[in-house]
């Protein structure tokens, strides 16, 4: 049995997870770290997420939900984001972390991986993990070639904007091409860049594209998130993998086998 402490877990995809959870016999929530006014809005977590297999413990501090686990899952927000590394230091917890927009999150981790497994992914669904190795094949055989395109969408709540899933498309991208990444807004002209266009709008849990324009043919590889179920499974999947590794930092290429 791997137990969790759900950093967020009253958020999106906290919720999302507990659904995910609650399908998995060898997979238990133990504890949850949220904010003091959502749990004060949403006392029964039970009745809240429909997680109900075992007790759950929500509270404020890092510490008191860490303690008892065999890893944090964190999909919190950039605030909270400093501090659960912190525990997760101190207490020697593994550490699965999606959330987003923060800068140099990598080098951020780095202490911590030497001490325990960190799965850092910007996005844990299943198909965007096989959508960025597609990428890689694309952009080696097309890089030079083509203009190349990215169009990711998500809900109008969403507060980072490029999405990290996008800008990890950018990455692998620019790397095998050498092109400079840059967000549509800035680059109304092409001058050999790789851009990425940005949309929010309605309830869209997540919307991904990679564009190649050449001469007479147009090659698009896309992913569709139908709800955010796909990245709480690949969280789970990531959370397991996350127990039993060495120490290290993965990402969902290790988790998958993709590598």
């Amino acid at each position: 049995m791997v137990s969790i402490c759900l950093v967020g877990g009253l958020g999106r995809m906290g919720r999302a997870i507990a659904e995910a959870a609650q399908a998995v016999e060898d997979v238990a929530i133990v504890a949850v770290w949220e904010h003091p006014d959502v749990i004060a809005s949403h006392p029964n977590y039970a009745l809240e997420t429909k997680y109900s297999r075992n007790e759950v413990v929500v509270t404020d501090t890092g510490k008191v939900a860490a303690q008892g686990c065999d890893v944090i899952v964190d999909f919190s927000s950039p605030a909270v984001f400093e501090r659960v590394v912190e525990v997760a230091y101190e207490l020697e917890k593994p550490l699965v972390t999606g959330t987003t927009g923060i800068e140099s999150k990598s080098s951020r981790l780095e202490d911590l991986a030497r001490k325990v497994a960190v799965v850092d992914a910007p996005n844990m669904a299943t198909g965007v993990n096989v959508l960025f190795k597609l990428a890689e094949v694309a952009g080696r055989a097309l890089g030079g070639v083509a203009d190349i395109e990215i169009v990711e969408a998500h809900h109008r709540t969403k507060k980072d904007s490029p999405s990290g899933t996008a800008l990890r498309l950018g990455k692998i991208l620019s790397e095998i091409t050498q092109a400079e990444v840059v967000s549509r807004e800035f680059a109304p002209e092409r001058g050999g860049e790789i851009r990425i266009h940005s949309l929010r709008m309605g309830s869209v849990p997540g919307l991904h594209s990679v564009n190649f324009a050449m001469e007479g043919e147009v090659l698009e590889i896309r992913h569709t998130a139908l709800s955010r179920l796909c990245f709480a499974t690949g969280a789970i999947r990531a959370a397991v993998f996350a127990s039993h590794a060495s120490p290290g930092l993965y990402d969902m290429r290790d988790v998958l086998g993709l590598r």
